[in-house]
């Protein structure tokens, strides 16, 4: 009996110690209430403005609409911060810039730009990088844990969010959600051409093919005649005569009537 209670208390003492460092460190830092529930709620993204910690240049989360947006809330420190980096680089260099934006955003007020410039540069994250200096994203965003990742669709819509990261369980469920995503919309949220455009789009078609063949016979006829074709241009017998006015070719048949092109009835022997 002893035994089981010291195995017992054992178990929850190294229980206990394995989750210090996300109820200690991290959640003691970020202590906002957790978004996670909110957005079960809440799925439209709440709209926010960053500064690209190089660049200087401000970008709204609206401005991807029509791409799926992984927002990351992290802290150069952050160990499984630094475990997700390789994931969020392959993601970054797989998928086509018209397909995914990432935007990672150090809410560790504490930190300075040059601090997160360099780690930004040494981790050769390519992709939008802010510090939140005011704590603006963490008050709308911030779960209390970091890392802390949403996956936004292209419509803005809220379709995956989680704390903390893993190789065996975030990971997949990350890929899963953009390749659905993905395979959902593969017009990139683009919803296409209305009706009217498709009416519009068939009679500007329609109009360029009878352009072209307008074309074609204007073009055949000046070609016949550079180059004394002598045939009928209307029925292709031999011709006999041509137009005095227009040039045209015809033979003694289709000639009693005037020229088919111009209606002169002066003709020349050929």
């Amino acid at each position: 009996m002893l035994q089981r209670k010291t195995v017992l208390l054992l178990f929850t003492l190294i229980f206990t110690l394995s989750i210090v460092p996300l109820t200690g460190a991290y959640s003691e830092a970020y202590s906002e209430p957790d978004l996670l529930t909110k957005t079960s709620t809440v799925k439209q993204a709440p709209e926010i403005s960053v500064q690209d910690v190089d660049s200087g240049l401000i970008y709204s989360l609206s401005d991807f609409l029509g791409k799926i947006v992984i927002l990351d809330l992290f802290a150069t420190w952050c160990p499984p911060c630094q475990l997700s980096l390789p994931f969020l680089r392959d993601v970054y260099s797989t998928y086509s810039a018209s397909d995914i934006q990432i935007i990672s955003v150090d809410v560790d007020a504490s930190e300075s730009l040059a601090v997160v410039s360099q780690f930004r540069n040494d981790e050769g994250m390519s992709w939008i990088v802010s510090l939140d200096e005011g704590s603006e994203i963490h008050s709308i965003y911030g779960t209390g844990s970091i890392p802390t990742f949403y996956i936004i669709d292209k419509e803005g819509t809220v379709q995956w969010s989680d704390t903390g990261f893993t190789n065996e369980v975030t990971k997949p469920a990350m890929e899963d959600t953009i390749k659905n995503i993905l395979e959902e919309n593969p017009n990139n949220g683009n919803p296409g051409p209305s009706t009217t455009s498709k009416v519009f789009i068939i009679i500007l078609e329609v109009i360029a093919g009878l352009a072209a063949a307008v074309a074609a016979t204007f073009g055949v006829y000046k070609l016949r005649q550079r180059f004394g074709f002598k045939k009928c241009l209307t029925c292709s017998n031999e011709a006999s005569s041509k137009c005095a006015k227009c040039g045209m070719s015809t033979c003694a048949n289709c000639s009693g009537n005037g020229c088919k092109n111009c209606g002169s009835r002066q003709f020349v022997r050929l």
